[in-house]
């Protein structure tokens, strides 16, 4: 009997233990440090919710890159914003040529004809499909597009821009209908109503049809259907999204001459994270045939204190609004159990609650340039994929600023 509650008291004497250096651990991961906040505190911008989203510390240096990434997490409620306010700022500084949507090719089309005022295809029949499911259904997403549309509208025609759709086909039925749009009526009879029907024949038919009829096809049109050929043709074969954007990209590229265009891309996060080989700013950014290995930039956001509404199935049971096909739920990239990221208290230092922060990352003398921290993610319970850092790459070898958000919900008080 001694020996048992020996042996019971030297367990509990562990636990204690390792509940201690758990918590000692905690303290030391979450504590900022001096270098790296006193480099920030050089080299951040804090605009609070309320203002105008404009940031004016970028700089000639930031506005010299030919590609230009931000990467968001959709599901949260400034994402949309912040798209459209560092694409318009960009643009009306340098003018963008291109936005690449993280779309298919004929929501792409679709879309850039909304933009240019066509009427025949209502927005959320375009985004109907869209991979980003909470941006099919919400109204943030659509009020940036509305936006989008009247900002276009008032642009002179030497800026306007194009929207180009680089990602996998999600609406088939979006591109049944371009394909009748574009291909001469004699062969509309034999677009195939079922996916598998129609991507067998244009593995076997289309590339020969538009052989045919290419002398009877302007240049703009044969080059949509072919690239709709590729895209259909190469669905099954290709399965990773970011590697159908990248060979899209790379088609657009070399079809369009793309090298001396300005290019904007909103996508999510993990697409523009520039130090993995699978990643679309990977890939573009290793690619020796393109020019963006010094002149692809990306500004990524991390975000605290604030919401996240995603799809309830992808959520372990006890997170989850029961009954309820979305939860919302808060979201915070120092939660120690789902996602921590090592010296995140240091970004929260140099900014404030309800904000919206920019931080360079990668100005000269930046510790960031040789460290791990603000990247490196900890997590107890895997909920969320993390990306674990490859051996000899640095923070800026992924991104080179942050948009540091705080409080996205935050609601501006009536003042009456």
């Amino acid at each position: 009997m001694d020996s048992l509650c020996g042996e019971l008291k030297n367990n509990q004497m562990k636990i204690r233990n390792l509940f201690t250096l758990a918590i000692l651990i905690s303290l030391c991961i979450s504590c900022s440090s001096s270098k790296y906040v006193n480099y920030l505190q050089e080299q951040t911008e804090v605009v609070k919710m309320k203002d105008s989203l404009q940031f004016n510390s970028l700089d000639e240096s930031f506005y010299n890159n030919r590609l230009f990434l931000v990467g968001e997490v959709h599901e949260v409620e400034t994402s949309p914003r912040i798209d459209f306010a560092l694409f318009t700022q960009i643009h009306d500084k340098i003018k963008v040529d291109i936005y690449l949507a993280e779309m298919d090719i004929a929501q792409g089309y679709y879309l850039q004809e909304y933009l240019k005022g066509a009427n025949e295809m209502e927005l959320h029949k375009i985004l109907k499909e869209w991979p980003v499911y909470i941006g099919s259904i919400s109204k943030q997403y659509r009020n940036k597009w509305n936006k989008m549309r009247t900002y276009y509208a008032q642009l002179p025609e030497n800026k306007k821009f194009k929207l180009v759709g680089i990602d996998r086909i999600a609406d088939f039925e979006l591109v049944r209908k371009l394909l009748k749009e574009k291909l001469p009526m004699k062969y509309h009879g034999e677009i195939h109503e079922t996916n598998d029907s129609l991507i067998s024949w244009s593995k076997n038919k289309l590339s020969l049809i538009l052989d045919k009829e290419k002398s009877h096809l302007d240049m703009t049109t044969f080059n949509l259907l072919k690239n709709i050929e590729y895209n259909i043709s190469n669905y099954r074969e290709i399965r990773s999204r970011d590697t159908f954007m990248y060979q899209n990209f790379k088609r657009f590229y070399e079809q369009n001459q793309w090298e001396y265009n300005n290019i904007y891309g909103g996508f999510g996060f993990s697409h523009t994270l520039q130090g993995y080989n699978y990643t679309f700013a990977g890939k573009v950014k290793k690619d020796s045939m393109l020019p963006y290995a010094n002149k692809l930039v990306s500004l990524n956001t991390l975000y605290v204190d604030s919401k996240l509404t995603v799809d309830s199935r992808s959520l372990p049971k006890f997170m989850q609004d029961k009954g309820k096909a979305f939860t919302r739920f808060k979201y915070s990239q120092d939660n120690r159990l789902f996602m921590y990221i090592k010296g995140i208290a240091d970004y929260k230092k140099v900014t404030e609650p309800n904000s919206i922060s920019l931080l360079k990352l990668d100005a000269q003398g930046s510790p960031y340039l040789n460290s791990t921290r603000g990247t490196k993610v900890k997590k107890l319970i895997p909920i969320w994929d993390a990306y674990d850092i490859i051996e000899g790459t640095y923070t800026t070898d992924y991104a080179q600023y942050l948009l540091f958000v705080r409080n996205a919900d935050w609601i501006q008080p009536d003042e009456n």
